[in-house]
């Protein structure tokens, strides 16, 4: 009997056809002991299957006929006497009709550094998780809900070079990252996706190994490295995962046995035509298989704190119909992803990207929901990005645009995202999508993320644009940090510093994010003035807070704002450049519907936060 036959029992065969296996990366890939190592593939369908491997100091290739497993035809594989620890692998694929096809590993732990698209096996984990940090990780996303969550966006490849211009590997990484975002002020980071993939320019999105780290930032353990030192420091740590689509390359999953075998063989249902990529068929219980136990692999092998799942789109609806309807087949498989996930890792955070209109993502499973914990709000996004690129003369026109998201604020529970993929592709970075001079641009960016952080939701902003970040991303060059050795990026710096830090003191901000008693309008319709005012609210009543954001280029004497109690206010927070502290005392005069009302000064582009002066204190 085979190493094989002894571990992968036909109740286990039976669970990985059937869509139920959460380990199957235990079982196939390329495993190497102390003296051999072990091959196995599922490869349904095909004459012959055989497996090549190439040593790290040889260029002559090897070639070992594999075996259908006695127990499950589809399955092929061989037990090699020998520890072929660093060599690369692809598997010989002959099918039916004679044609062999050369294919990486799709349980690879390890990828060749592209352009090589082989396999390598993967030498054993030395890293060993500190008790610090297993327990950190227990407790990161305890009372998400009622905490302040302020996610760092960003791609590894392009945050930062090393001196010669290459990629910083995961190490140095930790020495220079964690340092920043704990000097910005923000909770969490979030990486877009380090899957292996062929592509720089797909961002990682178009992936083809779905358990392997790309080789572009260094090993597996180095990422360990990194994801510890993130625990250490108090850092949440939330992974871009894309378990909806794949990469067309022909060395990878793509026609895997000659025909559609892991993606949807339905017309409308197969590819993505402006993404280029393949949907995967989750109507085959292998496949559900797989990626279910990719999702589980990275979050058992390296302790994320969180998934932000991709292109949930061609999941939820049909892909390729303009009507949009429901797709069953996807929110069932989504659930059972969810149920799967949040049974074994309920400390972990379920982050959907925008789902258009699809109801209930953030629900729980047996609400009839999808099973999320948060759902991005692109809606909010872009209805708000609309209204600030637009002249400020013509904002009343679009007043809307801005107000419109609390009509559905709190049917899920909505994280405001401006993130990457509103500075890509000629859309320009958030400073230059603002009109005006550059001083005036600058303002309405302060102005832009102080009311994205008194906004009801979670919070996530895209690297650079905290620091106003000129030119819209590109995929090649790092961040152009030499712009803080100049006045206005740097002010902007400090800006977002200061308002992060303020955000996570004031208990209104993020304590009631998804109920209704946390957040009221005062004025939402002063259209003409391009003036919005509402209240936030935390669990105490002395924590609430005033805010009034104005969106127009003119400056306000004496605008009045009606206030529900009869105290004096202080202006705690601001966004513009005038006195960051004021005191103003209320009128017996009803306004706004409230029952006192107050008078300030509202200069142009401006967000101000204000707060009921606690009696011999300061607020």
């Amino acid at each position: 009997m085979n190493d094989l036959q002894s571990r992968l029992t036909q109740e286990q065969l039976d669970a990985f056809h059937a869509g139920l296996m959460k380990d199957a990366y235990l079982y196939f890939g390329a495993h190497a002991a102390a003296d051999t190592t072990r091959f196995t593939i599922w490869v349904p369908d095909v004459a012959n299957v055989e497996v090549a491997f190439t040593g790290p100091e040889s260029m002559v290739e090897e070639v070992f006929q594999m075996k259908q497993h006695p127990l499950d035809e589809t399955i092929w594989d061989i037990q090699i006497p020998q520890k072929l620890t660093g060599y690369s692998y692809e598997y010989i694929i002959e099918t039916r009709d004679g044609k062999k096809l050369r294919k990486s590993d799709p349980y690879a732990f390890e990828g060749e550094l592209r352009p090589g698209t082989k396999s390598v096996v993967a030498a054993a984990s030395k890293h060993k998780w500190s008790k610090t940090v297993l327990q950190q990780k227990k407790i990161q996303n305890n009372d998400h809900r009622e905490k302040p969550m302020a996610i760092y966006e960003l791609h590894i490849g392009t945050w930062k070079r090393n001196a010669e211009g290459g990629f910083l590997n995961y190490r140095e990484l930790a020495s220079k990252l964690i340092p920043y975002v704990l000097d910005m002020g923000f909770t969490h980071i979030e990486i877009l996706p380090i899957t292996e993939h062929p592509l720089d320019e797909s961002w990682g999105y178009q992936t083809t190994g779905y358990f392997a780290p790309t080789s572009r930032y260094g090993t597996a353990d180095d990422l360990k490295y990194f994801i510890a030192q993130c625990a250490e420091n108090k850092i949440g740590l939330i992974l871009d995962w894309v378990p909806g689509h794949f990469c067309v390359d022909e060395h990878a999953l793509a026609l895997f046995n000659g025909s559609p075998l892991y993606e949807d063989e339905r017309e409308e249902r197969g590819a993505n035509p402006d993404w280029g990529t393949l949907n995967f068929d989750i109507q085959r219980g292998e496949v559900v298989s797989f990626l279910i136990s990719s999702g589980h692999y990275w979050l058992n092998e390296f302790k994320f704190d969180g998934f932000r799942m991709d292109a949930l789109v061609c999941l939820l609806f049909i892909p390729n119909r303009e009507e949009r309807p429901h797709n069953q087949e996807g929110t069932d498989f989504l659930r059972k992803l969810t149920n799967s996930l949040r049974e074994f890792y309920p400390e972990v955070l379920l982050i959907a990207e925008d789902a258009w209109h699809y109801p209930k993502v953030t629900h729980e499973v047996s609400e009839g929901g999808v099973g999320f914990h948060y759902k991005w709000n692109f809606g909010w996004m872009r209805d708000t990005l609309d209204y600030m690129e637009i002249q400020p003369s013509e904002r009343s026109e679009a007043h809307q645009k801005m107000n419109f998201s609390l009509v559905y604020q709190y049917e899920e529970r909505y994280l405001l995202a401006l993130s990457h993929d509103e500075v890509v592709n000629g859309r320009g970075s958030l400073l230059n999508k603002l009109p005006g001079t550059l001083d005036e641009r600058f303002l309405q960016l302060r102005l832009l993320l102080g009311f994205w952080i008194a906004h009801p939701g979670k919070k996530l902003l895209f690297m650079g644009q905290e620091f106003g970040h000129f030119e819209e991303w590109e995929f090649k060059p790092e961040l152009d940090w030499a712009s803080l050795e100049t006045e206005e990026h740097k002010k902007m710096a400090d800006y977002t510093r200061d308002l992060l830090g303020f955000y996570k003191t004031e208990k209104a901000l993020f304590e009631l994010d998804d109920h209704p008693d946390g957040f009221s309008w005062i004025d939402a319709d002063n259209n003409e003035q391009s003036v919005a005012a509402f209240i936030r609210r935390g669990f105490m009543p002395e924590d609430e807070c005033i805010v009034v954001c104005n969106f127009s280029s003119r400056r306000y004497e004496n605008f009045k704002v009606g206030v529900p109690k009869s105290t004096e206010y202080k202006k705690i927070f601001t966004s513009g450049n005038d006195a960051p502290k004021a005191v103003i005392g209320t009128f017996d005069d009803p306004y706004d519907d409230l029952p006192y009302s107050v008078e300030m000064d509202l200069p142009a582009f401006t967000m101000s936060i204000w707060k009921q002066k606690q009696d011999g204190s300061e607020a």
